[in-house]
């Protein structure tokens, strides 16, 4: 039985106000802690249609700052296409968009499912997983003999603060390189496929960083724990210094 350690990435329809999203990145790491394997899977999803990605800007002390807003065309490999926020679909452009999602979350259902059968799943865990399970419920996958655990709300439990992955991953010292990721405690092999790929915001990046938070968090807690609050003193510091300058 093993551990699935998810995270999806998706665009809005560029000009839908009905919150239509498609999910256009899969990233996984399957983790065995009998014998500590670890495998990662990702699949990209390319369509035909014009999505509109949202990311966060964070500062050098992982906090959100703004985010950036673009419209990018998968299937074309169109990237940086012109966004304006008053552009609507038109009534036929709609009915194709409705149809082109279904078709997406009947994709998504499909390999999520390969995934359970082939790694015989056990649980799931995710970080601010909301919208991630808001698609497989969309996309009909059945969860219900799989447990469910978001590592953001166990680490808000412990901490009383809620930690952006950003943010989270900057204090733990996540890192890759070309031959391995991880952070101050954890180091693990990457594969050659996936060396470039390990970055903020990529499924498969954000899915290594879910899993090295959890390894951080349940198997080096107390150093976990003290670089948290570290990090509070630290920006704390920072913060009456600045409002002392200004």
């Amino acid at each position: 039985m093993k551990t699935l350690f998810l995270d999806m990435e998706w665009g809005q329809v560029y000009g839908s106000y009905k919150r239509h999203f498609i999910p256009i990145e899969i990233g996984a790491v399957i983790f065995s802690s009998k014998n500590d394997a670890l495998i990662l899977e990702g699949k990209k999803l390319r369509y035909d249609i014009d999505l509109v990605i949202r990311r966060n800007i964070i500062n050098h002390v992982g906090k959100t700052v703004g985010f950036s807003e673009t419209v990018v065309n998968l299937a074309k490999g169109e990237y940086q296409k012109p966004f304006t926020r008053s552009y609507k679909l038109q009534k036929s452009h709609k009915v194709a968009a409705i149809k082109l999602a279904q078709r997406s979350l009947s994709d998504l259902r499909h390999y999520i499912y390969a995934l359970f059968k082939k790694y015989n799943i056990s649980q799931i865990m995710l970080f601010g997983g909301n919208e991630d399970l808001n698609l497989l419920r969309l996309a009909g996958v059945n969860t219900s003999n799989i447990k469910i655990i978001d590592i953001q709300r166990a680490i808000r439990k412990e901490i009383r603060y809620l930690f952006s992955l950003d943010k989270i991953s900057l204090i733990i010292g996540f890192y890759s390189n070309n031959k391995f990721f991880g952070s101050n405690n954890f180091r693990y092999p990457l594969p050659e496929r996936y060396k470039y790929l390990i970055k903020p915001h990529r499924a498969i990046g954000d899915a290594c960083r879910i899993f090295v938070v959890y390894q951080e968090f349940y198997e080096a807690k107390a150093q976990f724990v003290q670089r948290c609050s570290s990090y509070f003193q630290d920006n704390q510091s920072h913060k009456s210094i600045a409002d002392a300058v200004n």
